[in-house]
Order: structure tokens, then sequence, then C-alpha cells
């Protein structure tokens, strides 16, 4: 069955749209299918057409996103045999362009699945809170908690309408597992975020690493309230004599910002990029996920700042916590929990790290085991 010709199509979150995290998912899916089944074609759904180069794959729009309308997706999907949904936490940032997608694949016989997609505990305050003039009118009916829970109530019979007609589903987390439930869907497997297996470079995991360089990537997405907070720590770090250096997940907002607040930024703007830096970093402290993912996966110790619960779900695979969240962080403790870090002997860490990626390393692999043998069916 290894010489299965399956067409798959890929999409998510928008891909192509300055998300190094998003285009790290993207990647290692991409790895992931084509290890084990190099004859299947691959499109990706992206708004960056060099991804067919990139990743020797082929494109479609970013449908749903970017400008690009979803009604159009029906008639490409079609000409599938799989649409896998796999990027980050768009099931619960955009789950109503999800299940649009998802549905339509179906209504065209089409095989469905999501692959390693988390779900923060939060869903996109855009779509699912009231704001403005809206929200002052039902304030004063004391109606705005039975609009959003009608918003609720609705995203759940989608759910519990379209997903049970997926073929497979697999969250990145138990969490994530839990959230799902909670909306109207209870049958979903536990995988792992198809980014921490990205392959790294043999030369990346092979440079030396320096013990007082901290790695740092500010997100303008739910943006920290308290930057001159940010800035007294820089301040205290640099005194104690260590580098900091921006690694800017959106390298186009996210480095505008750090720039702002004083750090220089790396230029290179790849998942590759992002690992070679933090591997030469003794830790990194991020309030975007995937810089946590990819420093731990060359072996960098993070700190994370909460902005939903997808960072506290990662770090509890080390026991760890996140140091606050963008809305309430006193820095100053912050700042004193990097240098306690900086002065500790990493092989305590190391070693966490490393059962903490035996134990994903098995889950990933038995979900992945799994995911292949359907599509493998497929044709």
């Amino acid at each position: 069955m290894i010489g299965v010709k399956v067409k798959i199509l890929l999409g998510g979150v928008p891909f192509g749209c300055d998300n190094i995290g998003d285009e790290a998912i993207l990647a290692s899916v991409v790895q992931t299918l084509r290890e084990a089944l190099p004859e299947a074609e691959l499109t990706v759904a992206t708004a960056d057409p060099s991804t067919a180069t990139l990743l020797q794959v082929k494109t479609v729009p970013a449908f749903g996103f970017a400008g690009c309308p979803w009604e159009g997706f029906g008639a490409v999907v079609s000409q599938y045999d799989a649409y896998i949904w796999c990027g980050a936490t768009g099931l619960s940032d955009y789950p109503n362009v999800a299940l649009d997608l998802l549905e339509a694949a179906q209504n065209q016989g089409i095989a469905t699945f999501i692959w390693g997609v988390g779900m923060d505990d939060e869903l996109n305050p855009v779509f699912f809170r009231v704001h403005g003039k809206r929200r002052m009118l039902l304030s004063a009916f004391g109606l705005v908690n039975w609009y959003e829970g009608r918003l609720r109530r609705k995203l759940s019979r989608r759910i519990a309408a379209i997903l049970p007609r997926c073929k497979g589903i697999w969250l990145r987390d138990e969490q994530s597992v839990r959230v799902l439930s909670s909306l109207g869907y209870s049958s979903a497997k536990i995988a792992a975020d198809t980014a921490a297996f990205l392959r790294v470079p043999q030369e990346v995991l092979s440079q030396s690493r320096n013990d007082k360089k901290v790695g740092l990537c500010i997100s303008t997405q739910r943006q920290v309230a308290d930057l001159e907070g940010v800035r007294e720590m820089l301040e205290v770090l640099r005194a104690q004599g260590c580098q900091v250096v921006g690694i800017p997940m959106n390298p186009k907002t996210d480095r505008e910002l750090l720039e702002r607040l004083g750090v220089e930024c790396i230029p290179g703007t790849t998942p590759a990029a992002v690992m070679e830096t933090a591997a030469s970093c003794r830790v990194v402290l991020s309030s975007r996920l995937h810089l946590l993912i990819l420093a731990a996966s060359v072996g960098t110790q993070g700190l994370g700042i909460a902005r939903g619960s997808k960072l506290d779900n990662w770090l509890a695979n080390f026991g760890q916590k996140t140091e606050g969240s963008v809305y309430d962080c006193d820095w100053k403790q912050v700042t004193a929990r990097l240098l306690e870090v900086l002065q500790q002997d990493p092989t305590t860490w190391q070693q966490t790290r490393n059962d903490a990626f035996q134990r994903l390393t098995a889950r990933f692999q038995r979900a992945r085991t799994e995911l292949v043998d359907a599509l493998q069916h497929l044709q």
C-alpha cells in the first residue's frame, strides 16, 4: 500500500500569511505525509505562491482567508480524495471557516480529516464576543451573556452536525480534546503539534549555545498590556550582561513591535531560521506558542506569557506553567525567573525535555499511523 497515489488537499489557518508557526506546522505535515505516502499528490491552500517551490507541492488559494471567499472551494476540493484541516488553533480561532470548508468537502463526497489542531479555551473574541454599538444596546437590556451564549450554542450545533462526518479527528493535546467535547464533539483522539517534529538540520543541533543569550517574541495579537514593564525587563537583562535577540514569529508585525522596544531581530523569516537562533539561546521568552515549540525541538528551554490556554497546555508537558498573561504580568517577576534559568545547570531541563518528547513522539506516531492507514484506504 506504500505506493498509494492519493490526492490530498491541506488547509487550515491562513497559510502563507506571515505566521512562522503556521508555516512550521505546514512544513512538518508535508514532511510527515511525504515520508509515509511518497506517491501522494499534495496540494496546499495558501496565500503565498512561493510555498509551491519551498515545499515542492501544488497550491490553490487560501479559501476563506486573505480576501478569498470560501464559496469556490467545493469545485476545487472535488478534485481530491481527502481534505485535511491541519492548522494551529484554527478550529477555535476561525471555527466557522473551518466548518464551512469541511462541510463543503463532505458535500462533494470527499473524505475529511482534522489533524494536530489545538483548541483554545477561549473562542476568538472577534467573532464570539459582542462589540461596539451592539454591545451597548444589549447591555442596556442585560442581554450580553445571552447573546454570546447564543453564538456559542449555534457553533456547537454546527460542530455536532459536521465533525461526526469526518473520517478522523486528532487534536494536539488532551486539553484541546476537552474543549472540543464541551462544544459538541467528544470522539477526538490525541496526537501532538506536528511542528514539534519538523526535522532539525544537524548543523543547527551542533552549534554552540550562549549561556547569556535570551530569545524574545512579544506578539501583536492580544498585545501585552504593560509594554513599559517589558522595557524595564530588557534594561535589567542587559545590565546583567545578557544578550537579547528578537525572534519575531510574525516577521512583519512582531518585528515592528520588538524593534520599537529596542530589540534587534533576526533577519530570517522561516522555521529553520527560528530554530537556528533558538538553538543558540539558553532560554526563550514568548507570547507565541510556536516559538516555544520550535525552541524545545532544538533543546532550548522556553518561558511563556499566556494569551489563552494554549501556552499553558504546551508547557504542562515539561511541568511548567506560564509566567503571567498578556493582560496581567509582573515583569519584575518574569525578569527574576529569566535570570534564575540563566544561572541553572541546563542538565535537569534537558532530561525533562527528553522525557516529554519521548511521550509526545509515542503519541504522535500512533496518531500518524492511524491517519496514514485511513488515507491509504481511500483508494
